[in-house]
């Protein structure tokens, strides 16, 4: 059953391990993220690969780290916002968080290679995106 996640989440918020990305995420400047490899996930069955316009997320989004917002624009021109609840730094990842439309997401970015992790948890299914940040 395929369900809209970015009524909850833009961001897209986002591994490309075949494309080279600046390294050193500075939390201090916005960063421009792509959403690579999207899977979406129901219970007792497997998950199935998509692609971000697939599950209406925006293929690339900007982070304002110091706003706490993302900001993405949907195949269909629509522009959509994320505010970030939760920003941390441990362990050399920025951890964010937020809630959208009832939804909970949580992205990982790490600093030193650019490598993004994205979840989005919503009613009865899950999204999992792998993606890459560079500064911008």
């Amino acid at each position: 059953m395929r369900r809209n996640p970015l009524a909850l989440f833009v961001a897209a918020l986002t591994t490309v391990s075949s494309v080279a990305w600046a390294a050193g995420i500075d939390p201090a400047k916005s960063a421009i993220c792509a959403n690579t490899d999207t899977f979406e996930c129901v219970p007792g069955e497997n998950c199935i690969a998509d692609t971000p316009e697939g599950i209406n997320l925006p293929r690339f989004f900007r982070i304002d780290f110091a706003a706490k917002k993302a900001y993405g624009e949907r195949e269909d021109g629509e522009k959509t916002t994320a505010i970030i609840t939760n920003q941390t730094i441990e362990e050399g990842r920025i951890v964010m968080q937020g809630v959208q439309s009832g939804n909970g997401w949580t992205a990982t970015i790490d600093q030193a290679t650019g490598k993004m992790s994205l979840a989005i948890s919503a009613d009865g299914v899950g999204f999992v995106i792998f993606g890459a940040c560079t500064q911008m």
